[in-house]
């Protein structure tokens, strides 16, 4: 293993020259982190690996350490993914037709469950005014609560 070529990889000074420039993907494909289809992706991307990823994870933390409280942990977990979430929902603005656009041009069926299921959290926890944001969304778009 040659930790100058790990290192390379990076945009180190060290030879790189096994590998394709650092730019070798269009810049169509790269998302910026302050564009609204970034966030409506971050949203759904957080709720679906967490969906998917969390049983595997706590099945981890108590195999290896039966003492750990892990209803605990899942209920902390869960709430800081929701609330990291949202953040990224409420920099979408309703108000702003560019928005608006690329809103209902990633208007799917994740992005309706991942809506339902932070909507669903929200509601368990009576934070009514998330909830509140979350149905106008779900509105907006017609999609079913």
């Amino acid at each position: 293993m040659d930790i100058n070529k790990i290192f390379g990889t990076f945009g180190s000074s060290s030879r790189n020259d096994d590998f394709p420039p650092a730019n070798f993907l269009s810049t169509s494909k790269i998302i910026e982190d302050n564009h609204p289809r970034y966030y409506l992706k971050m949203f759904v991307k957080l709720i679906q690996n967490y969906t998917l990823y969390s049983k595997q994870l706590f099945n981890f933390f108590s195999l290896s350490d039966p003492s750990l409280n892990i209803q605990e942990i899942e209920q902390v977990g869960k709430i800081m993914l929701h609330e990291r979430a949202f953040e990224y929902l409420k920099e979408i603005d309703l108000q702003d037709k560019y928005h608006i656009k690329i809103l209902f041009e990633e208007a799917n069926k994740e992005l309706e469950q991942a809506l339902n299921k932070s909507l669903k959290h929200f509601e368990e926890k009576e934070e009514y005014e998330k909830c509140a944001v979350l149905k106008k969304y779900l509105d907006f778009l017609n999609f079913p609560s």
